[in-house]
């Protein structure tokens, strides 16, 4: 599993240069200082997300290290006591279950985010929080990707492949399920804090 996360991690960065690339060209960039998509509410991460973030806090300060675990612990407190999440059942398995997730976590932020608004852990965030952004659109204005309301220009497929992009995510997501024993892709994920606090290797 270590070098499927490890593979992962090498596509994460590619995705970033990818991402950045045609972001430049395009000249679209977030407002400097601008954390909004990371505070207001939790949105869904892969799997392989999740085990990339445990992984990858190992080399996160102690001190660091420890801020954020303890805020996710204290998030995922909030959101058992609400009955809008369980430890003991950490994967959503729904668009119904994201959903409801997303708007009962509404008025929290990620838990790696400083006090600031700067990520913690910015080199070892998610997929989607490495895209996400401007509208990536396809042919005929069709929408691949629908980003933040504040972008006035969209990135064009043709200089970020996005559909690609996510062929690529799914070859390393078949690969860690095959791993962990499973026939198919499981169509599955979870939140940040959840990532963060917990070992989620169990639940593949």
């Amino acid at each position: 599993m270590k070098k499927i996360v490890k593979n992962y991690s090498t596509f994460l960065q590619l995705t970033s240069e990818q991402f950045n690339e045609a972001a430049q060209k395009n000249r679209v960039s977030c407002l400097r200082g601008c954390h909004e998509c990371c505070s207001s509410g939790f949105f869904d991460i892969t799997l392989l997300d999740a085990l990339h973030i445990r992984d990858s806090l190992k080399k996160v300060p102690a001190p660091i290290r420890k801020r954020v675990i303890d805020r996710a612990n204290e998030q995922l407190d909030i959101l058992e006591k609400k009955g809008a999440f369980s430890r003991k059942a950490p994967l959503l398995k729904t668009l119904a279950s994201i959903d409801s997730i997303s708007r009962r976590s509404a008025k929290m932020r990620c838990p790696a985010l400083d006090d600031n608004g700067s990520c913690l852990i910015y080199e070892f965030r998610p997929h989607i929080c490495r895209i996400f952004g401007p509208t990536v659109r396809g042919q005929r204005r069709a929408v691949r990707l629908e980003g933040c309301g504040y972008f006035k220009r969209d990135i064009p497929e043709a200089d970020f492949a996005i559909l690609s992009n996510y062929k690529d995510e799914e070859v390393l997501l078949k690969a860690m399920f095959t791993r962990a024993g499973r026939k198919r892709v499981r169509e599955v994920d979870t939140i940040i804090p959840a990532a963060i606090a917990l070992d989620l290797e169990e639940w593949l």
